[in-house]
C-alpha cells in the first residue's frame, strides 16, 4: 500500500550500471514506488547507458570535456535532470557542482563501497577502496548509502551493509562481495525515500516505520519442480508483488526477463556450504513468522530491517526420486534431504493467518484468482487449506527419509519402534469388500504400478485379485498365465508362447475362470482377446497389449485392461487389524537352499519339472493349499480348507471336472504349501494319481509321512520353506 505519488528517478552512472539495473528492477517489481526516467554518464560511452537504452529509458552522455567550464557542466547537468524527484549517484566520476546541489538538496543519494566514514573521501573510488581496505588489515568492509552534501562521500547515512574481509582476499574478490551488498542496499534506501519514510533531523537520518500493507507485497519462490514458475512469477509481478528467489529458480526467472530479486539482497548473506544454507536466515523466517496483528512484532522487524514475506512458493528436493536409485546413507541421498525448504513450509503454514504457502503448481491459479478477487490479499480460509497441504507434504517427506534410511538398520532391530508410513490417496472406490462398506485406495508412492487402458473403475476385490495375479505370474521366466478368483489361483499354465500358456491356464478350471482376473507375463495379443470377447472376465493384466487387442476388448466396458510395471522387491506387507497392524517382509522366496528327496523313489526329470511348477502355483493358493499339476499347467487346485486332507478332497473334485474335458496328464504331481501332519492327505493325493509330492517338511511326523510315501511307491521332495497364505 503506497499512497505517495510515484517518484521520478534520475541515475548518474559512469560504469557498467549494475546499481542502475538493481534500481530499475526494483521499480519494475513494485518494490520502489517510482521509475527511472533518466540515466546520465560522465563518459562518452558507459555500460549504464546501454542498460538504460535497452529498457527504454532516456540515456544521455555528459562528459566534462564537452562543456566550456565546470560551471557550464554544472548548469547543463542541473537542466538535464530537471523534473527528477530523486537523483541517485551510482559510480558517478565527477564532483557535483553547487548549482546541482542546491537544486536537488535533500534529494541526492550516493552509494560508496565501504563503511563510511572509513575509506571515503577524495581519491577513494573503485578498486582503490578495496585495495586500501585490504592493506589496512580490517576484518569488515561493506557499503554505505547516504544523502549527498558538498564534500566527497559525506552526508547523513541511510543504510549500511557489512561484508567480511577474508585473509586471502584480493581487491577483485572483495569488490564482488561488496557489489552484491550494494545491489541490495541501494534499492532498499531508494524504496524508503520513495515511500516518504526518510526524515533528516539534526544531521541524521530518521527512518519512519511503514504502515502494514493491506495486500501481498512480497513472494519468496524457491522451487525444485519449476513447472509454471515463470508464468506464476510474471503474474505476481503484474499484480505488484515483488518476487524474491534462490539459485536455480532465480536464474530461470532472470533468464525469462523478469525483475526477480536474489535472496541475498533480502538477507545480506550469501549461500554457503554448497547451498546447504540459503534460506535459514532470521531475515527470511522473521519476514514470514511475524504476526501482522502485533505492533511489537512489526516494531522488531522495523528495527532489524527485516522485510515482510507474504507468499511462499516452495517444493522440496525430489528425495523419493533419489531414494529409488540411491543406497541408504549414501552421499547422493543425504545431499537430497531438503532442510531449508521444509523449514520454509512449516513457518509459512504456522503463520497462515497472514502468509500463503504453496507446495503444488496446480494451486498457482487459485492464488492469483484470490488476489484479484480480494484486493491483493489471499483469504485466510484459503491459506489454511494450503497450510494443511504443506504440513502433509513435510510429514510425508520426513517419513520417506526415515523409511529410506531405515533400510539399513543401525541396530539388530529390523522393525523400528515407531513405523511411519505416509500414504497418498489415489482414489475413492465404489465400495469396499462389500457394498455396505466404504473404501479408498492409497499408495506409499505418488502413483500406481499399472495404467488402466480401458474399462470402468476397479473395485476393491478387483485390486486384490489383480495384485495377486500379477505377482504370481511374475514367478515365471517362461511365458505364463495365471487366473485368479477370490485372491487365489484357479488356473496356471506355461508354454512355448503366451497363447499356449493362456489356453492351459484357462483349461484348468473354466467354470471358476468366469468373472476372474487374468495375468500374463508377455504381450497380450489379438487372438487371446478374440477368445475372451465372448466370455466374461473382470480384469486382464499384462506388461503390454497389442493395439488390436485393446480395440477389440474396449467394446466390453466392464472389462478393465491394466498395463503393469514390475513390482519392486523388498516391500513390507501390512495387514490391518483395525487399530493394530501386522507388518512382515514380503514372501519373495520360492525355494531356499534345501531340495531334499528322502524317499526311496526319486522324481524323474518330468516329475521334477512338474513339482517345481506345482510349488510355484501353491505359493499363491490360500491355505491350506493343495495343487495337482503336470509339467506345464495346474490340473486341479484345492484351497482354503481348515484341514489339509479336505483341500486334497476339493482338488480331487476339481480333477474329476478337468478330466471330463481333457486327457489324463502324462505326469501328475501334488504340492502342499505346508507340511503333512499325518499321512492321510498324502495317501489321498496318491489315490488321485499323484506320482511325486513336494512339501516343506518339518512335521514331528515327517518320518511317518516319508515311510508312507515309500510304502505307496511315490517320490517326495522337501523344500524346507513354507508358503502359508491367509
Amino acid at each position: 500500500m503506497k499512497e505517495n505519488k510515484p517518484v521520478r528517478i534520475a541515475v548518474l552512472a559512469s560504469g557498467g550500471g549494475s546499481n542502475l539495473q538493481a534500481i530499475m528492477d526494483a521499480c519494475a517489481s513494485g518494490r520502489i514506488n517510482g521509475s527511472v526516467s533518466l540515466a546520465v554518464s560522465s563518459l562518452g560511452k558507459a555500460g549504464a547507458l546501454e542498460r538504460a537504452a535497452k529498457a527504454g529509458i532516456r540515456a544521455e552522455a555528459l562528459p566534462l570535456k564537452n562543456s566550456p567550464s565546470p560551471e557550464a557542466h554544472d548548469a547543463a547537468l542541473t537542466e538535464l535532470c530537471r523534473g527528477a524527484d530523486l537523483v541517485c549517484l551510482a559510480g558517478w566520476m565527477l564532483k557535483l557542482g553547487p548549482k546541482f546541489l542546491s537544486a536537488f538538496k535533500g534529494r541526492i543519494l550516493n552509494i560508496h563501497p565501504a563503511l563510511l566514514p572509513a575509506f571515503g573521501g577524495k581519491g577513494f573510488y573503485g578498486p582503490r577502496v578495496h585495495e586500501a581496505v585490504i592493506a589496512a588489515g580490517v576484518r569488515l568492509s561493506g557499503c554505505t548509502v547516504h544523502f549527498v552534501t558538498g564534500d566527497y562521500d559525506s552526508g547523513p547515512i541511510i543504510i549500511q551493509r557489512s561484508v567480511p574481509v577474508f585473509p586471502d582476499d584480493t581487491p577483485a574478490a572483495l569488490a564482488a562481495r561488496v557489489n552484491a551488498a550494494e545491489l541490495e542496499a541501494y534499492p532498499a534506501a531508494v524504496s524508503l525515500f520513495c515511500d516518504g519514510l526518510l526524515e533528516l533531523k539534526d544531521g541524521r537520518v530518521l527512518v519512519k516505520q511503514a504502515p502494514a500493507p493491506g495486500r501481498a507485497r512480497r513472494a519468496l519462490v524457491s522451487l525444485s519442480d519449476k513447472n509454471g514458475a515463470v508464468d506464476f512469477a510474471r503474474a505476481l509481478t503484474a499484480r505488484g508483488v515483488e518476487v524474491v528467489s534462490t539459485s536455480g529458480t532465480y536464474k530461470l526467472l532472470k533468464e525469462a526477463g523478469l525483475p526477480v530479486r536474489p535472496l541475498e539482497s533480502l538477507t545480506g548473506f550469501p549461500e554457503i556450504l554448497d547451498g546447504r544454507v540459503k534460506t535459514l536466515q532470521p531475515a527470511v523466517h522473521g519476514g514470514i513468522l511475524y504476526r501482522r496483528d502485533r505492533a511489537a512484532h512489526a516494531e522488531q522487524l522495523f528495527r532489524h530491517g527485516i522485510e515482510p514475506i507474504d507468499i511462499v512458493a516452495v517444493n522440496l528436493y525430489p528425495f523419493e526420486k533419489t531414494a529409488a536409485k540411491a543406497r541408504a546413507w549414501s552421499e547422493e541421498l543425504i545431499e537430497d534431504i531438503d532442510i531449508g525448504g521444509v523449514a520454509l513450509l512449516r513457518a509459512s503454514a504456522k503463520n497462515c493467518a497472514s502468509v500463503t504457502v504453496l507446495t503444488d503448481p496446480a494451486d498457482y491459479p487459485r492464488v492469483l484468482d484470490a488476489l484479484d478477487a480480494n484486493a491483493g490479499k489471499v483469504p485466510e480460509a484459503l491459506n489454511r487449506e494450503f497450510a494443511v497441504k504443506a504440513f502433509e507434504v513435510t510429514s510425508a517427506y520426513d517419513a520417506a527419509i526415515a523409511g529410506k534410511l531405515g533400510e539399513e538398520p543401525l541396530s539388530c532391530e529390523f522393525f523400528p519402534a515407531r513405523l511411519k508410513t505416509p500414504l497418498n490417496k489415489i482414489c475413492d472406490l465404489r465400495y469396499g469388500e462389500n457394498p455396505h462398506q466404504r473404501a479408498a485406495l492409497y499408495s506409499k508412492n505418488p502413483g500406481l504400478p499399472f495404467e488402466k487402458l480401458a474399462g470402468k473403475e476397479l473395485s476393491y476385490n478387483n485390486i486384490l485379485d489383480a495384485y495377486g495375479a500379477w505377482q504370481a505370474v511374475n514367478e515365471f521366466e517362461a511365458p505364463a498365465c495365471v487366473i485368479f478368483k477370490h485372491v487365489t489361483p484357479c488356473g496356471l499354465g506355461t508354454g512355448a508362447n503366451i497363447r499356449e500358456a493362456f489356453e492351459r491356464a484357462w483349461n484348468t478350471d473354466p467354470l471358476s475362470a468366469f468373472g476372474g482376473i487374468i495375468a500374463v507375463n508377455r504381450t497380450f495379443d489379438r487372438d487371446m482377446a478374440g477368445f475372451l470377447a465372448r466370455r466374461f472376465v473382470e480384469v486382464i493384466c499384462a506388461p503390454e497389449f497389442e493395439e488390436e487387442a485393446v480395440k477389440l476388448l474396449s467394446r466390453k466396458p466392464n472389462l478393465r485392461l491394466l498395463r503393469w510395471q514390475a513390482l519392486p522387491r523388498g516391500r513390507l506387507m501390512f495387514r490391518s487389524l483395525g487399530d493394530e497392524a501386522l507388518v512382515s517382509e514380503d514372501d519373495e522366496k520360492l525355494l531356499g537352499d534345501k531340495w531334499e528327496v528322502p524317499t526311496v523313489k526319486k522324481p524323474t526329470k518330468a516329475e521334477e519339472e512338474a513339482l517345481r511348477l506345482a510349488w510355484a502355483a501353491c505359493k499363491y493358493v490360500r491355505s491350506n493349499a493343495i495343487v495337482l499339476s503336470d509339467r506345464h499347467q495346474t490340473v486341479a487346485i484345492g484351497a482354503g480348507q481348515m484341514s489339509r486332507v479336505d483341500s486334497v478332497f476339493m482338488a480331487g473334485r476339481k480333477l474329476g471336472l478337468y478330466l471330463k474335458d481333457n486327457p489324463k496328464p502324462e505326469v501328475m504331481v501334488m504340492a502342499s504349501d505346508a507340511f503333512f501332519p499325518f499321512p492321510d492327505a498324502l495317501e489321498e493325493g496318491v489315490r488321485l494319481g499323484a506320482t511325486a509330492v513336494i512339501q516343506p517338511g518339518g512335521s514331528v511326523k515327517d518320518a511317518e509321512v516319508i515311510a508312507a510315501a515309500d510304502r505307496l511307491g511315490v517320490a517326495m521332495a522337501l523344500t524346507g520353506l513354507r508358503h502359508f497364505r491367509h
